[in-house]
């Protein structure tokens, strides 16, 4: 088994027993449910910096243009540096 590092976290009551519930239920403990809750948000932060789709958001926001009209260089300078120009 792998070594562990204690931490401690503070939750609010409401937060607190929904997870005692939910670990009864699925008859594990409450600091395993937190430590898969942490394993899946930081692979959802992870996969969400790996899809370059997600660097289109904002894409519309970056400043006056004509975006509508030139989408075709938009996304064009966008994929070129990384950012529209």
């Amino acid at each position: 088994m792998r070594r562990m590092r204690r931490t401690q976290v503070y939750l609010d009551p409401e937060l607190s027993s929904a997870l005692d519930r939910l670990a009864r239920e699925r008859r594990t403990s409450r600091a395993n449910l937190l430590r898969l809750a942490a394993r899946r948000f930081l692979q959802e932060e992870q996969a969400g910096q790996e899809d370059p789709i997600l660097g289109l958001i904002g894409l519309g926001n970056a400043g006056p243009g004509r975006v509508s009209e030139e989408h075709d260089k938009v996304l064009a300078d966008h994929s070129r540096s990384g950012r529209p120009q």
